[in-house]
């Protein structure tokens, strides 16, 4: 069993894994603006502490076991992957503002009249976006 993988995912935001009794700890430091999931699995608990840097040290513990460890990695992967997307769709999105923002600036007033979004178009290239997702998987 090797560990190299979990702790290239998380090599970031990983700063000690603790084995305490018939616990481990796997200690995170996140972001500020990073948002934990709410629901966690049964098995998982979370204990958040400051830092002497002024971080807040996030530790996600189960106990020393093969399947809760696996189910403690999997929520990590999850909060990760949650939060990194969450912020690429927020700088998406102030990326299309300012691009916006923009054409309001140069556009004469009528031309900006006539500006349409088609969010039907939109959620037809969505739909085949994931259906083409799900068949390659």
């Amino acid at each position: 069993m090797t560990f190299y993988p979990f702790i290239e995912k998380t090599n970031k935001y990983l700063k000690t894994v603790r084995i305490i009794k018939n616990y481990v700890s796997f200690d995170m430091v996140f972001p500020e603006s990073w948002v934990i999931i709410k629901k966690l699995p049964e098995n998982v608990e979370i204990l958040q502490t400051e830092t002497p840097e002024g971080q807040t040290l996030t530790s996600f513990v189960c106990q020393n076991n093969k399947d809760f460890i696996n189910i403690l990695e999997k929520t990590l992967d999850l909060v990760i992957k949650t939060n990194i997307e969450r912020e690429e769709k927020e700088r998406l999105f102030k990326m299309k503002v300012k691009e916006l923002q923009n054409i309001f600036e140069k556009e004469k007033l009528d031309s900006l009249k006539s500006l349409k979004f088609d969010l039907e178009e939109f959620r037809n290239i969505v739909e085949d976006e994931k259906e083409v997702n799900e068949r390659s998987k």
